[in-house]
C-alpha cells in the first residue's frame, strides 16, 4: 500500500453476550442506569429509513478535497451478511467489509498488519450518525497538522491521536440532553457524571482517532491497549476507578489518583502516567511512542452524539425527522 495514501477504518463490531446478567451492575454503572444495546448490532437500526452506520460511511466516503475523495480505501467492521443486506455496498466503490469477530481493540488488533509501516488510518466509530462530509473533511485536516509533526512533552514524534469533546464546547447543540446529568451529593457535588473530569474542563472521547503506522505501536496494538483510551467513553466509573487505583499507587502516582478522584485530571500528568503504567504493565519499550488528544471545536456535539442505547436512538429520530 501507497504510505502517501490515509485510509479509513470504521469501527461497528459488538460482541455478542450470552449472559448479559454477568455485565449488568458495570453497565448500570457506566450508564447511571439507562439501557444499553449489548449484543446488538445497533448500527444497522434505522434512522429515517437509513442504517445508523451509513450515515456515518456517507460522511467517510464524500468527504473530498479539491474534488477528490479524501479516502483511497475504506474499511468496516461488521457483520458482512447482515451489513449488505441493509446497504447497497455497490454505491461504495472503495469500501471492504470485514466480518466482526470481537470489539474495539481486537477487530483494530486485526486490521493492524492490512497497512504498510508509514501510512496513516483515520479512525471512525460507527454509532455517530450526525457527522457529515465536511466534519469529516476538518478532523482530517486536523490531525494531519499533528501527525508526524507535533511532539509531546518529553520530545517524541506523535504517531497516534485521539479526538475529545469538551462539554463547554457541545452544550448548545446537543441532541441527547438526556445523557447530562450531574453529581448531586458528596464532594463531587455538581459535576458531570458522564464525562472524564479534566483540570481545565470535562470530556468524552469524541469518536474519532488517528494513527501513522510505526513500530513503536506494535506493542499497543498487540496488547489491546487500545482499549483503555475507548472505555473513557464510558468516563471514569467507581469500579474503573478502583482497578486504576491499584496500579497507579504501585507506580507511586498518588497525586493523579487525587486528580480522578476529584475529576481535575491535569492530561500531562494522566499522559506520562499512561506511559508508565503500561510499559511496566505489559513490559512495552514506549520511548519512541507518543499520542495525544485533539480537542474538537467545529460541530464538536456531531462527534459525542453517539447511539448507545433506544433512548439515544428516539431522540435522533425525532432530532433527524425535523
Amino acid at each position: 500500500m501507497n504510505d502517501k495514501k490515509t485510509v479509513a477504518l470504521i469501527l461497528a463490531g459488538y460482541n455478542k453476550i450470552n449472559n448479559k446478567k454477568k455485565y449488568a451492575k458495570e453497565i448500570k454503572e457506566s450508564y447511571d442506569g439507562e439501557e444499553i444495546y449489548i449484543g446488538e448490532n445497533k448500527f444497522l437500526y434505522q434512522i429515517m429509513g437509513k442504517p445508523v452506520i451509513q450515515y456515518v460511511l456517507d460522511a467517510v466516503y464524500n468527504a473530498k478535497i479539491n474534488g477528490k475523495r479524501i479516502y483511497e480505501k475504506i474499511y468496516v467492521y461488521n457483520d458482512i451478511k447482515s451489513f449488505q443486506e441493509n446497504i447497497d455496498v455497490s454505491q461504495y466503490k472503495n469500501l471492504e467489509i470485514r466480518q466482526m469477530t470481537s470489539s474495539v481493540a481486537g477487530h483494530f488488533k486485526d486490521f493492524y498488519p492490512t497497512v504498510e509501516y508509514g501510512c496513516r488510518v483515520d479512525i471512525y466509530f460507527g454509532d455517530a450518525p450526525r457527522i457529515t462530509p465536511e466534519d469529516v473533511k476538518y478532523i482530517y485536516d486536523s490531525f494531519g497538522k499533528i501527525l508526524n509533526k507535533q511532539k509531546d512533552h518529553r520530545g517524541v514524534t506523535i504517531k497516534m491521536t485521539y479526538g475529545i469533546v469538551r462539554f463547554d464546547d457541545m452544550k448548545d447543540d446537543n441532541w441527547l440532553p438526556h445523557r447530562i446529568k450531574y453529581f448531586k451529593h458528596g464532594k463531587k457535588k455538581g459535576k458531570l457524571k458522564s464525562f472524564v473530569g479534566f483540570l481545565d474542563g470535562p470530556a468524552r472521547i469524541g469518536n474519532c482517532a488517528s494513527m501513522i503506522k510505526h513500530h513503536s505501536i506494535d506493542g499497543l496494538i498487540d496488547h489491546n491497549c487500545s482499549n483503555f483510551v475507548y472505555n473513557l467513553r464510558k468516563a471514569l466509573t467507581p469500579s474503573v476507578i478502583s482497578k486504576l487505583t491499584y496500579y497507579l499507587i504501585t507506580l507511586k502516582k498518588y497525586h493523579v489518583v487525587k486528580q480522578i478522584r476529584k475529576r481535575e485530571i491535569i492530561y500531562v500528568d494522566a499522559y506520562q502516567t499512561f506511559i508508565d503504567l503500561l510499559s511496566k504493565l505489559f513490559k512495552l519499550d514506549l520511548s519512541e511512542y507518543a499520542g495525544s488528544f485533539f480537542t474538537i471545536k467545529q460541530n464538536a456535539a456531531r462527534w459525542e452524539n453517539d447511539v448507545d442505547g433506544p433512548q439515544d436512538l428516539s431522540a435522533m429520530k425525532k432530532k433527524f425527522s425535523k
